[in-house]
């Protein structure tokens, strides 16, 4: 996490160090902080499709299926599988 961290410093228009402080967040267990920093990469790159899929699997670990679904689908139009 200090590693994307320190990268955002450096550079806060990095969508890749916000969607990987996400990957961070979610095996933590913190689907909200993950979320928000999912929000933040595809503000960055709205075409970032793992971000999409990755924020999908937040929302329904929340119980957010109607999110999810809408997130998933966002990623499969970008060409990402949601396995």
């Amino acid at each position: 996490m200090a590693d994307y961290n320190h990268a955002i410093e450096l550079n806060p228009n990095i969508a890749l160090a916000y969607h990987n402080r996400g990957l961070v967040q979610f095996r933590e267990g913190d689907f909200d902080g993950a979320i928000r920093e999912y929000n933040r990469a595809i503000q960055l790159d709205s075409n970032y499709g793992l971000a999409y899929r990755n924020r999908g699997n937040a929302k329904r670990k929340k119980g957010d299926l109607n999110g999810a679904i809408d997130d998933y689908n966002r990623a499969i139009k970008l060409g990402v599988t949601t396995d």
